[in-house]
């Protein structure tokens, strides 16, 4: 069967002719290059941790997905991030191994929910998660938005498919603004100054903005006096030093450079998670950021001293030791979650990536039965171990 409009044989001439496609938004080129070599040696715990992704990814083959233009934002979210991160995983196995039906199939899943009318995401109903539309939108399309970046320079992805795949990212673009004007409307529902809705706002226009090549919309994500929450406004705000006040709900003193603010939700048992949740994203936006601008973003200080480094290294030993009593206890209540914390694991292969020599994170990343990581959201890199796993931590 003929895949590609340029043929089998016809399409490897043209990858001859072709440069390096210019990922930047999960990964880079030499990146996937030095996998495609990992891979083709066997290289552990690389090899059966892409084995393995394939199978998740090998159902797209058989089975039909579609689109769905609920307009119950967390609805969205939920099927929209698991067929993006299906469409993921083919994108990376056509980068990966040139599998011409992988990237076919992620092209048309993608375009399939770009050609959907109404556009998903854009027809949510106020009334239902009002203060969460932009946060779902920007958190649940992500993988989708990796996909249009790994195959974006394809035959197959003709001039038509990128108009309407660029048209549906610029409307949900669009939601994930609105959200910027509700939060700061609605004295961020409860005077939440700094924390993750914001974090994901910024996230969602740093990736929009970056793959419609929209250098406005990504400076307005970075540093822009019009934001209220921008990136660098962000990093100083919601990350907690020694001497700061943390600004809502239960408020123990700070002990440990590095807290971040959600801290509170450790009221419900949820601390941890959240802060995990906002560095996450915080670390993935500045990724992205550095690659876009050029100008190193992962390590970008605060003038009062905030870096990104600073939650990593702190929030790694209670994930490593499962134990949410350390560190003056302030986290007890979260026993419960951080008993099982794997789901959460995949981004301190990140972390370590950018910070090696990093103690708390070395031992993290030693912790880890590395070739069986879980593969989830929760992580927000599609495949971590793959685009920034180090070959010996």
């Amino acid at each position: 069967m003929k895949i590609f409009p340029l043929g089998i044989s016809c399409l490897s001439a043209w990858l001859s002719t072709q440069p390096a496609l210019a990922q930047r938004i999960e990964t880079t080129p030499e990146r996937l290059e030095q996998v495609r070599t990992w891979l083709r040696e066997k290289r552990e715990p690389f090899y059966t941790y892409w084995q393995d992704a394939k199978k998740e990814g090998s159902v797209a083959f058989s089975k039909k997905h579609r689109p769905s233009a609920n307009t119950n934002p967390l609805t969205y979210h939920q099927y929209v991030n698991a067929q993006g991160s299906v469409a993921r995983i083919l994108a990376y196995w056509w980068q990966l191994e040139r599998n011409e039906e992988a990237a076919q199939t992620a092209i048309a899943l993608l375009d399939s929910w770009a050609s959907h009318q109404p556009l998903p995401g854009t027809n949510l109903d106020s009334k239902i998660r009002f203060p969460n539309a932009g946060m779902d939108v920007a958190r649940g399309t992500l993988p989708f938005v990796v996909t249009y970046d790994l195959l974006h320079d394809l035959p197959e992805m003709t001039t038509e498919r990128k108009a309407r795949i660029e048209h549906w990212f610029r409307e949900l673009s669009k939601v994930v603004e609105e959200g910027i004007r509700r939060w700061e409307e609605n004295d961020d529902f409860g005077k939440q100054r700094f924390q993750n809705h914001h974090v994901s706002h910024v996230l969602g226009l740093a990736i929009f903005g970056t793959a419609l090549n929209d250098r406005e919309m990504v400076q307005f994500a970075l540093d822009s006096p019009e934001n209220p929450k921008d990136f660098k406004e962000l990093i100083a705000g919601i990350i907690l030093m020694p001497t700061d006040k943390p600004h809502y709900g239960r408020r123990g003193k700070p002990l440990h450079a590095g807290e971040i603010q959600d801290r509170y939700r450790t009221d419900t048992g949820a601390g941890l998670t959240y802060c995990h949740l906002s560095m996450t994203m915080l670390l993935y936006a500045a990724e992205v950021f550095t690659r876009f601008t050029g100008e190193d973003y992962v390590n970008w200080k605060a003038p009062g001293g905030e870096h990104l480094q600073l939650p990593f290294t702190f929030y790694s030993d209670f994930f490593r030791t499962r134990s949410a009593t350390l560190h003056g206890g302030y986290y007890h209540r979260d026993q419960r979650m951080i008993s099982r914390p794997e789901p959460f694991f995949g981004i301190f292969e990140v972390a370590l990536h950018h910070w090696p020599d990093t103690p708390n994170l070395r031992a993290m990343v030693r912790h880890l039965h590395r070739a069986k990581t879980p593969r989830t959201w929760l992580s927000y890199y599609g495949l971590p171990l793959l685009t920034h796993g180090v070959a010996k931590p």
